[in-house]
């Protein structure tokens, strides 16, 4: 705790950020650069910071950077590293000069250039982590059952902590900074009903605004139960919900870190005799719970809502459709009505049937771009590629012949409000805009109620 200047105490910084609360005295006390630093996950910032270094000093270019210096960067590493670690790199330094104000060379033809001939000398397959599926939960938890009647305390706290951690991250397909990042004050436990866990921000939302995930309690491997146990034995109130357990069985305060969940996933499978525990990752929860979900009837759309993928081609990365039944229901599901799963679960909840109508509505746009070097022909690709990536699906009509202003049709529902999904298609045309080196003002208003998105 610190004193002010009235003798009184308040909360230190570090303390808010536990917790998840706000205090607008404590938060007018930081910078520009520390919410610039809050609005990147802090993994991203880690994984940029290195690459940045690896060019920098490993390799001794310099920065600001020229297209020609990073194609021989790609070049000297092309046989040495995989052409997705090059990828990673050159997110890196685009990023670092975005931040700096310079102009991108990793976007130069050449330097696309040279990465594609580095794809090309290294024909490998992506590799995805293997699936968990319903026996292996099954084993873990009947290994857990019997491990925890002659348990000591210290390991009845790990095992009860896998246990949730385990049944949460699979039925809810959560990501692992999700785990990590998920408090105990956000997590409301409806005993034998479900669960609502509140995420105040992942990868997923872009804007930062949080989002509920309701979880039902089930008949065997129950999330709601296991969670329940699990906050129950720790004894906690408050703070990270999946926390560390030193040697010695001590419960401590500080979440458990990303980069920890992954080993810890392996221990627990070879605790419950599972062989080639190497072939898991933290995705093989979210992987598992997709095949699990398209195996009994979920389709693509539903999917998609319930464990927050914006884009289809990574829902489709993530299911397996090696069989024909298993690529109609997909090639179905593309043209269906979505029906949002997260409230399909909250009115189950309720006793509720789902029925939920999507709602659409007319927006004009009015949109102008610019090329950061003054290249119409860059500022001409952007609005192409916005137009039939963005705009065409919702039913495109222009209202001029410059591309300056538009008409479109913006579906929404309850799961996902108006507000949300107008700044999720900001954000989709800024990125396509920035990808092709251009500056883009837009802006979508809404005539019969004058509301504004910009």
């Amino acid at each position: 705790m610190a004193a002010n200047d009235e003798g009184l105490s308040r909360p230190d910084l570090n303390d808010v950020v536990v917790r998840g609360a706000v205090s607008p005295g404590i938060l007018s006390a930081r910078s520009v650069d520390d919410y610039l630093a809050l609005a990147t996950r802090e993994n991203t910032r880690t994984s940029y910071a290195s690459a940045v270094r690896h060019f920098e000093i490993e390799w001794g270019g310099l920065l600001p950077a020229t297209p020609d210096s990073i194609a021989r960067y790609l070049a000297e590493y092309g046989n040495r590293l995989a052409s997705s670690t090059l990828q990673h790199r050159l997110s890196a330094l685009s990023r670092w000069h975005h931040d700096q104000g310079f102009a991108d060379p990793t976007k130069h033809a050449r330097v696309r250039q040279v990465l594609r001939g580095i794809r090309v000398s290294q024909p490998v397959a992506v590799k995805q982590a293997r699936p968990l599926q319903l026996e292996h939960l099954e084993a873990f938890d009947r290994e857990f059952r019997i491990l925890l009647d002659t348990a000591e305390a210290g390991e009845r706290l790990r095992l009860l902590r896998d246990h949730a951690l385990l049944l949460l991250g699979f039925w809810r397909g959560f990501r692992s900074d999700e785990l990590a990042s998920l408090l105990i004050e956000n997590v409301s436990i409806t005993a034998g009903q479900g669960m609502v866990c509140y995420l105040g921000h992942s990868k997923a939302d872009r804007q930062a605004r949080g989002h509920s995930f309701a979880t039902p309690a089930l008949s065997r491997l129950c999330p709601v139960a296991a969670c329940e146990a699990w906050i129950e034995a720790s004894g906690c109130d408050h703070g990270p919900l999946f926390r560390r357990i030193d040697q010695w069985g001590n419960l401590g305060q500080e979440p458990l870190h990303v980069d920890s969940i992954a080993p810890l996933l392996r221990s627990m499978l070879l605790q419950a005799g599972i062989a080639q525990t190497e072939t898991f990752s933290t995705h093989s929860m979210r992987r598992g719970f997709a095949n699990w979900a398209s195996e009994n009837g979920w389709d693509i759309k539903q999917l998609m809502d319930y464990v927050e993928w914006r884009d289809i081609k990574s829902a489709i990365r993530y299911v397996d459709v090696a069989t024909t039944a298993a690529r109609d229901r997909i090639e179905a599901a593309l043209v269906a009505r979505p029906i949002p799963a997260t409230a399909i679960i909250v009115n189950a909840l309720a006793g509720h049937q789902p029925v939920l109508e999507p709602q659409s509505v007319r927006l004009e746009l009015k949109m102008s771009l610019s090329a950061h070097g003054g290249s119409a022909s860059k500022a001409e690709t952007a609005r192409r590629r916005i137009e039939q990536w963005c705009l065409k699906p919702r039913k495109l009509r222009r209202l001029d012949d410059d591309g300056l202003r538009y008409e479109v049709s913006v579906s929404f529902s309850d799961s996902e409000p108006l507000e949300d999904t107008v700044y999720q298609l900001l954000d989709d045309m800024h990125r396509i805009a920035e990808e092709r080196q251009c500056g883009l003002e837009a802006s979508f208003r809404d005539r019969a109620t004058d509301r504004y998105w910009n």
